[in-house]
C-alpha cells in the first residue's frame, strides 16, 4: 500500500511541454519546463510563460520605436503564471502576472472569460470546435508515459464579434526523458 506522500509523487511529474499556437496563418511555438499532475477527476498543468515574447499593448504617448515616456513597461512586470486544468469535457486555461485571463473550451459550446492587462479590461468568449488528445485521458495509475499531446481549436469572440480562430497543441513529455535523449545525443 502506498503512503500518502508516494501516492502524491506518483500523481506530479516534471515535463518538457512544446506548445504551438497558431492564430489565423500566424504560429508560435514556445518551449517550457513545467509541471503536470492529477488532483481527483481533473489534471492540471502548470507553467511560466516565457518572457521573450512579452505582451505589450502601445498606448497614447508610447514612442513608436519602443521607448516609454514615463508610464509604466510591462515587459518589467512579473512573469506571467499559467495553469491549464484538464478534465473529461472541458480545458481551463487561466494565465496571472502582467497579463490576467481565464478562457474556458467544452466541445462545441461557447464559454465566457476575460483578458485584463495594465490598458486593457475587457470579457471575451469562446467557441471550441476541436478538442482531442492522443491517449486515453483521463488515464488510472502513475504518471507514466512518453508523451502526452492535447489538441483544441477555437473561435475567438469579442463583443459579440469574431476575433480570430486559433490551434493550440500542446506536446508534453517527461522531463527526466528529455534530459536522457538530449545526453544520448
Amino acid at each position: 500500500m502506498m503512503t500518502e506522500r508516494q501516492a502524491e509523487a506518483a500523481n506530479k511529474l516534471m515535463v518538457r511541454i512544446v506548445i504551438d499556437s497558431r492564430q489565423d496563418d500566424e504560429r508560435v511555438t514556445q518551449e517550457v519546463t513545467g509541471e503536470l499532475y492529477r488532483k481527483g477527476a481533473h489534471f492540471y498543468v502548470r507553467y511560466i510563460e516565457p518572457i521573450n515574447h512579452p505582451e505589450r499593448v502601445n498606448r497614447r504617448g508610447d514612442h513608436p520605436d519602443g521607448e516609454n515616456d514615463g508610464a509604466s513597461d510591462m515587459s518589467a512586470s512579473s512573469p506571467t503564471q499559467v495553469m491549464i486544468k484538464i478534465s473529461k469535457r472541458q480545458i481551463k486555461l487561466t494565465r496571472r502576472g502582467q497579463v490576467e485571463s481565464e478562457q474556458t473550451f467544452s466541445y462545441r459550446e461557447k464559454q465566457g472569460g476575460y483578458y485584463r492587462s495594465q490598458a486593457l479590461r475587457f470579457p471575451m468568449t469562446t467557441y471550441t470546435s476541436l478538442m482531442e488528445w492522443n491517449n486515453p485521458w483521463p488515464f488510472e495509475g502513475p504518471l507514466q508515459f512518453d508523451q502526452l499531446m492535447l489538441t483544441w481549436a477555437y473561435q475567438l469572440y469579442i463583443e459579440e464579434q469574431c476575433t480570430g480562430q486559433f490551434e493550440i497543441k500542446l506536446k508534453m513529455t517527461p522531463a527526466d526523458t528529455h534530459n536522457r535523449m538530449a545526453q544520448e545525443e
